[in-house]
């Protein structure tokens, strides 16, 4: 990273950048009962902050800058239930509001020009860049001390199947996958408005492709592709590392394990909290379980499994390193990248919500939003729910 640089990389829904679908608990008489306002969440455990200025809605982003957090967008249409083939998408919304984790106050931010559903989005510096799924060829960039928006070209469209990502101080554009074709990936510069295409990656064709910043390098990770990926063998992700001064890469260690991210970065090495693996079936089984997640470190290319779970029935993983964490979904347990041990996480209060945001606020959890059954049908709520780490 270059000097000055800060980088914030939202870590919501389940794993997939900027987006929310995660199935978590929330207290169902709570979008009745309003909790005091401007309450704080610094307590460790769980608790309920004060309702906010947005209505109940579900698939909202969310992003940290590093004091708040910003919730944009998601969709006030009738949910669909879970494993459900509804017919209609989603209504997006353009709202959005801000929370401070730390007082529980909130704040209305400024209308997005156009409605916000299915986005990704980064925090660097004082910048919220959204990457939208539309055929617009452009990023939209929210002014965080400005509280104002604006459209910024781009070579690409959102509909091509890109991802956003951070470089250290730089927002980079990324294909996917190359099941459709292969596409350069872009880099770009905020003091000069300037869209650069990164040099061609020793990987080859690929899907599930992810990128991840180390503090020094834009690492890549991401499955080969194959006819029949996973038959007969497993897809194991491979890495390459990219020096944005040189613009050179180099070669690194495929890893044995099975998803390509996320990552959060600890010191010189990467933690990817994901739980469970998959051994192929009885059927052109593979001979072992292959983890979904483990620890590496891009100097050395060293691989390790991620430390013993504390259970047997837990779902969910997260992870966390002083006052940063990745929150891929709601977690039953957070590993202390520190000490290499699993912290528990209570249940939070109530029954369990389908399509609720879920980030990391610092060290904190936040789930904000979704919807919880009410009889035969889903009921949208705009409840937010903290947890603090001990």
């Amino acid at each position: 990273m270059r000097p000055g640089g800060r980088t914030l990389v939202a870590a919501a829904l389940c794993g997939v950048l900027g987006t929310a679908a995660c199935t978590a608990p929330v207290e169902k008489a709570a979008a009745e009962r309003p909790a005091a306002e401007g309450r704080p969440a610094a307590a460790p455990g769980w608790q309920r902050v004060a309702d906010g200025p947005l209505e109940p809605r579900e698939q909202a982003l969310g992003l940290w800058t590093g004091r708040e957090v910003l919730f944009f967008g998601g969709s006030d249409a009738p949910p669909c239930p879970p494993n459900a083939s509804c017919a209609r998408g989603p209504t997006a919304l353009s709202d959005g509001a801000a929370l401070d984790p730390a007082t529980g106050r909130w704040r209305r931010l400024a209308d997005s020009p156009v409605p916000l559903a299915g986005v990704q989005g980064v925090v660097i510096g004082s910048s919220a860049y959204l990457l939208l799924s539309t055929p617009r060829r452009e990023l939209l960039v929210y002014h965080i001390d400005r509280d104002s928006w604006a459209r910024l070209p781009a070579p690409f469209s959102g509909a091509g199947g890109y991802q956003l990502a951070a470089a250290g101080d730089r927002p980079v554009v990324y294909r996917g996958s190359d099941e459709a074709g292969s596409a350069p990936h872009y880099l770009f510069e905020p003091r000069t408005g300037a869209w650069t295409a990164l040099p061609e990656d020793p990987l080859g064709d690929a899907f599930d492709r992810h990128l991840a910043w180390s503090g020094r390098e834009l690492l890549l990770f991401d499955h080969e592709r194959v006819p029949n990926p996973n038959s007969g063998k497993p897809s194991l992700t491979r890495a390459a590392a990219l020096d944005l001064g040189t613009r050179a890469w180099r070669r690194l260690p495929d890893l044995p394990m099975l998803s390509t991210g996320p990552w959060l970065p600890v010191g010189g090495t990467l933690v990817n909290p994901l739980l469970g693996g998959e051994d192929g079936g009885q059927v052109g089984g593979w001979g072992r379980t292959y983890p979904y997640g483990g620890q590496f470190d891009p100097a050395t290319g060293a691989w390790s499994p991620l430390p013993d779970l504390p259970g047997d029935k837990i779902a969910g993983g997260g992870a966390r390193a002083g006052d940063a964490a990745l929150y891929p979904g709601l977690s039953d347990v957070v590993l202390d990248a520190a000490t290499g041990r699993w912290q528990q996480v209570p249940a939070m209060p109530g029954s369990r919500t389908h399509g609720s945001t879920v980030l990391a606020a610092g060290a904190r959890m936040v789930v904000f939003g979704g919807a919880v059954r009410e009889g035969a049908s889903l009921a949208l709520i705009g409840t937010t729910w903290i947890w603090t780490p001990e």
